[in-house]
């Protein structure tokens, strides 16, 4: 995730084929839904009397895609106001956001980097957060000394507020804090049928840090976040503050 004018793409591992086969999936994902798009209009089109070649025609072709562009946005974009200050700098308290349904409602994991708004576990929040990935299903994640890695190469993360102050990794099929299991009633942590490996993050999870690390609710507290059911979208831009405009680039 890049955020043009604001923070910078994270550098990763090179993804195993089958994930550098995911930015194709959300390609096809977005074409086939403009195509929708365009066979409505075209159908409309087809329906409504117009005068071809007339400006008539170029009035009623504006008002109809505006009609399907209004009618199809509330389940594509939703529109979050971030609430508290755990993704300063990216994203400060009152920041208006667009997020990108489409994804998760196709099923397509987020990307390590993305910038995410999500339902937490019932037992943390009831209302929801927006945090950054650092670490999706499959993959091995440490955070020791400042510095994070993600599969064995360290995370350039130059949007951070400042270094964290807790060592954080994937261990011994347990999320460690400080060298110690996760525990707790808020901990979440699957059962062992969904972990591949003990050491790399279970399947159908992903772990979500606050771009603020030392004042963020986030993986780090609560353990692993379930992505079924409980992502709502992908941040793709800030368009409130006029003078905090962004735009994140989805990978």
């Amino acid at each position: 995730v890049a955020a043009v004018s604001i923070t910078s793409a994270i550098s990763s591992a090179k993804p195993p084929a089958s994930k550098r086969e995911r930015p194709r999936a959300r390609a096809a994902t977005l074409l086939a839904f403009f195509a929708l798009i365009a066979l409505l209009v075209a159908f409309l089109l087809r329906a409504l009397p117009f005068r071809r070649r007339s400006l008539r025609f170029s009035a009623d072709l504006a008002l109809v895609a505006g009609l399907v562009a209004l009618f199809l946005t509330p389940f594509t974009i939703r529109i979050f106001v971030v609430p508290s200050i755990s993704m300063e700098p990216t994203l400060r308290v009152g920041d208006v956001i667009l997020v990108d349904r489409l994804p998760s409602f196709f099923g397509i994991a987020p990307s390590d980097g993305s910038i995410v708004v999500f339902r937490p576990p019932s037992e943390v929040a009831t209302t929801d957060f927006v945090k950054r990935v650092v670490a999706r299903s499959g993959d091995t994640f440490a955070l020791v000394d400042g510095i994070a890695e993600r599969n064995g190469r360290a995370i350039r993360e130059p949007y951070l507020a400042n270094p964290p102050a807790y060592d954080l990794a994937v261990s011994g099929f347990s999320l460690d804090l400080n060298g110690e299991p996760l525990a707790g009633n808020l901990a979440s942590i699957p059962p062992r049928s969904q972990w591949a490996s003990g050491d790399r993050v279970p399947n159908g999870y992903a772990l979500v840090l606050g771009d603020n690390r030392n004042y963020s609710d986030d993986s780090h507290l609560w353990g692993f976040l379930k992505l079924r059911g409980h992502i709502v979208g992908q941040a793709i831009a800030v368009v409130w503050p006029l003078s905090h405009i962004a735009l994140f680039s989805l990978e």
